[in-house]
């Protein structure tokens, strides 16, 4: 069974039957897209760099490592297999977001090859929010597709419905911004801890 840190609630999810949607439901919770990154270009977060052990739905734990790049060579994708992963992203006010294209996003959460592409709009982002913890870890929150789809029913948000579970965030770079900076609730539930990182412990060695 593969045990990627994205793949956290699939298992919890309605099948909806198209691989593409389901690679999406199980790196999102369901699936929140942004039609374009907020920024114009993406940075590394120092704070990123170290061993990390991704604690997950009670029984998800693995040990990942960034280099100073932001740069993972051992993440866990398909089959559990290790594939490398850029986790570059941006900083909006004291949050902070991981930004995959969908091509990253099928290589996080160990999906087919064109899956989770050949749905998602070209260009389109997906988008982990992350705060640092008093304990020295991170916390992180997928989007919450029916937040963001009873959101964009509302007007307090401009998207689609893609598909079922599966909404599209539109609007150009600072108007991405400004939802993210203003009204971050319309898309995350941060009262509900999906995935915490803890620093790994150093391996012990013994005295000679």
């Amino acid at each position: 069974m593969n045990a990627s840190p994205f793949r956290l609630r699939a298992s919890v999810l309605p099948r909806l039957g198209a691989a593409a949607v389901f690679a999406c439901l199980s790196l999102l919770g369901g699936c929140v897209a942004f039609e374009r990154a907020p920024v114009a270009e993406l940075r590394c977060d120092p704070d990123l760099a170290g061993a990390w052990t991704v604690k997950a739905g009670g029984n998800a734990h693995k040990t990942v490592h960034v280099d100073a790049r932001c740069r993972s060579t051992d993440w866990p994708g398909m089959g559990d297999k290790p594939t490398t992963l850029d986790l570059t992203g941006f900083t909006i006010g004291r949050d902070r977001y991981i930004a995959l294209t969908p091509e990253q996003a099928q290589r996080a959460i160990g999906a087919d090859t064109g899956s989770l592409t050949a749905t998602a709009p070209k260009g389109s982002m997906f988008l982990v929010l992350y705060r640092f913890n008093a304990q020295g870890g991170l916390d992180a929150w997928l989007p919450d597709p029916q937040r963001a789809l009873d959101a964009i029913a509302r007007g307090q948000l401009v998207g689609r419905k893609l598909d079922d579970r599966f909404a599209l965030v539109q609007g150009d770079p600072e108007q991405l911004r400004d939802t993210l900076a203003q009204h971050p609730d319309l898309l995350y539930d941060t009262d509900r801890k999906a995935m915490v990182f803890e620093r790994a412990k150093a391996a012990r060695q013994d005295s000679p």
